[in-house]
C-alpha cells in the first residue's frame, strides 16, 4: 500500500499532492544529478574524516601516499582489494600497483604497519581495507570526503608518494560546502570558517611549513592544481581543495569553486 501523507495539524490527506520518500532516495538522486552535471559517472572511494587520524598517526607520510593509491582498488563488498578484472589482489599485485616491486622492504614495512594496526585486514588469501577508514559505495554521512580514483591512479605514476601522503593528511580538514582547508570543517556559517594559514596547515598535518611552502604551489594531479592559494588583503594565505580531486558534497561544485581551478583557454592567455 502506498504510504499516505497527512497534515499533522488539520488531519487532511495530502497524498494526491505529495509523495513520501526516504532521505536516502534524495541522496541517491543528488549523486545521479551530480554525475550528469559533470558529464561523467564519478568513480570514487570514500574516506571517513573522523577516523583518519588513526591512520596517519601510525604511518609515515610516504606510507599514507601508498595507502591513498591502494584504497583506489577497494571493492563494494566490504573493502576487498581487487585488480581491474575484479580478482583479489595478492601482495605481488599490491607491490606492482605501488611501483615497489624492486623495493620489497619498503612495501613490507608499509604492509606490516597496515596489518598491525588493522588498516588492512587479511582473510585467508584475500586482503581488504578497513571500512572504518576507506570504503566504496553509497553513503549519507557528511563526515566523508570523496577521492576520485581514476585521477589518483594516474597521478601516482607522476607524483612522489610523500607528496600524495601530504594531501592524504589534509583530508580531515576539508570544509563541507567550500572545500576550504580549515580548523572547523563542519562549520555551517561561512563567516565563521577558521581557514588555515600555511603554518597552521603544516602543524595540523605534521610537516614543516617550509616543506609545505615548497611542495604545495606546484602540486598537480593529472594536470590540475590540487590546492588553490587564496590571498585576501593582508590576511595570511588561505587554501582550498580542487573539487575534481577531493570533494564532500553530493551536488556539483558551485561556479566560483569550479572557476578557481579552471585552466584558462589558449585564446584568453594570448589576450593583452
Amino acid at each position: 500500500m502506498k504510504p499516505r501523507v497527512i497534515d499533522v495539524e488539520t488531519g487532511e490527506d495530502l497524498s494526491h499532492d505529495y509523495t513520501l520518500r526516504h532521505r536516502n532516495q534524495d541522496a541517491a538522486y543528488a549523486r545521479k544529478k551530480s554525475a550528469e552535471s559533470t558529464g561523467r559517472q564519478a568513480d570514487f572511494t570514500a574516506t571517513n574524516m573522523r577516523n583518519l587520524h588513526e591512520v596517519y598517526d601510525v604511518l609515515t607520510t610516504a606510507q599514507c601516499g601508498y595507502l591513498m593509491r591502494l584504497q583506489c582498488n577497494v571493492n563494494y563488498d566490504g573493502g576487498t582489494l581487487v585488480n581491474s578484472d575484479k580478482s583479489p589482489m595478492t601482495k605481488r599485485d599490491m607491490m606492482a600497483a605501488l611501483q615497489l616491486v624492486r623495493k620489497r622492504q619498503t612495501f613490507y614495512d608499509f604492509f606490516s604497519a597496515c596489518i598491525a594496526h588493522e588498516i588492512i585486514r587479511q582473510d585467508g588469501a584475500e586482503f581488504s581495507v578497513n571500512e572504518r577508514y576507506h570504503f566504496k559505495g553509497a553513503f549519507d554521512d557528511t563526515y566523508v570526503v570523496k577521492s576520485y580514483t581514476a585521477k589518483i591512479k594516474r597521478v601516482y605514476r607522476e607524483v612522489k608518494a610523500a607528496d600524495i601522503g601530504l594531501i592524504y593528511r589534509m583530508l580531515p580538514y576539508v570544509h563541507y560546502e567550500t572545500n576550504a582547508l580549515c580548523a572547523n570543517p563542519f562549520e555551517q556559517n561561512p563567516r565563521f570558517i577558521r581557514w588555515f594559514s600555511r603554518r597552521e596547515l603544516a602543524d595540523a598535518i605534521g610537516v614543516d611549513p617550509a616543506t609545505l611552502g615548497r611542495r604545495l604551489p606546484n602540486m598537480k594531479f593529472d594536470g590540475e592544481y590540487v590546492v588553490a592559494r587564496i590571498k585576501v588583503g593582508n590576511e595570511p594565505e588561505r587554501y582550498a581543495f580542487n573539487p575534481s580531486v577531493f570533494y564532500r558534497r553530493n551536488i556539483a561544485p558551485d561556479n566560483t569553486l569550479q572557476a578557481m581551478f579552471a585552466i584558462a583557454p589558449v585564446s584568453a592567455k594570448n589576450k593583452d
